[in-house]
């Protein structure tokens, strides 16, 4: 359904749409995580949308203190939704490409209006690396290439991303959380968000995805040197905005689907109060 992405769907296209993929989800729904207490060894805590970070699935999320508990979630039942339905259709290793441009198609069906959504090969360009600082890289590449955005929100959306990761590392069980929702047998593939809301309520967003190939799998993926030569990584990194109004047309059918596979979408707030 390439023609999702090449214009601006109507209301009800959308709604269309969603509930043909609710449709592909429940017929194709296995696990492809584990079971929310079995995975993680415990209950996790309630998110209440009251921190100013997050731990979504495989994706870290970080909120500038401009958001409202709603808009956070929006950012989260739209990411975790889109992440979902981008697993289940495309779990193969092989399929990079199509995941993440199912990701893509099912945030625009979501409402969000994405800038720019490029997927590459990464070329390293030192002998080390590590995946953190790769995702910081991308964030900023991606808001700074959106041009229609003020640079004073631009600026905030590069701040976001930078906090949230330093926050992380003195965050034990949302970085365990992490690690374990990220990584496969193979390598493993993650999300960085970085989230800002203007005072009209219209919510901005910077994404940078990560898929990484493994020689051999470290013992963590965050805040850890990596070598280049033993690993092959691709990513895509893009900026997008949504209004409430373009999300209110489809937030029942995202609810509806998100309350029946919950166990698979993981998360965990953490970081500071916003």
């Amino acid at each position: 359904m390439n023609e999702v992405t090449d214009h601006v769907l109507t209301a009800a296209q959308r709604i269309a749409f969603i509930k043909e993929n609710n449709e592909v989800i429940a017929a194709q729904s296995q696990p492809v995580l584990q079971p929310r207490v079995a995975s993680f060894g415990a209950v996790l805590p309630v998110d209440k949308d009251e921190l100013n970070a997050a731990i979504m699935g495989s994706g870290v999320a970080g909120f500038d203190a401009s958001m409202s508990k709603r808009s956070k979630r929006i950012v989260k039942n739209t990411y975790m939704y889109a992440d979902l339905s981008a697993l289940l259709k495309f779990p193969n290793a092989n399929q990079r490409e199509q995941r993440y441009a199912e990701f893509m198609r099912i945030m625009q069906l979501a409402g969000w209006f994405p800038f720019s959504q490029p997927y590459n090969r990464y070329t390293a360009s030192s002998q080390k690396l590590t995946m953190d600082n790769l995702a910081l890289s991308l964030i900023h590449t991606a808001v700074g290439a959106a041009v229609n955005q003020g640079q004073a929100a631009l600026k905030v959306l590069s701040t976001v991303a930078d906090a949230t990761l330093e926050a992380l590392k003195n965050e034990p069980e949302a970085l365990k959380l992490f690690e374990k929702n990220s990584k496969r047998a193979e390598g493993g593939n993650f999300c960085m968000t970085s989230s800002l809301e203007d005072a009209d309520g219209e919510i901005t967003m910077a994404v940078a995805a990560v898929q990484y190939f493994a020689k051999a799998q470290p013992t963590k993926v965050l805040f850890v040197e990596w070598s280049s030569s033993s690993v092959e990584i691709y990513n895509g990194a893009t900026t997008m905005t949504i209004e409430e109004q373009d999300y209110l047309d489809v937030e029942p059918l995202i609810i509806k689907t998100l309350a029946e596979q919950r166990k698979k979408a993981l998360s965990i707030e953490f970081g500071k109060a916003a």
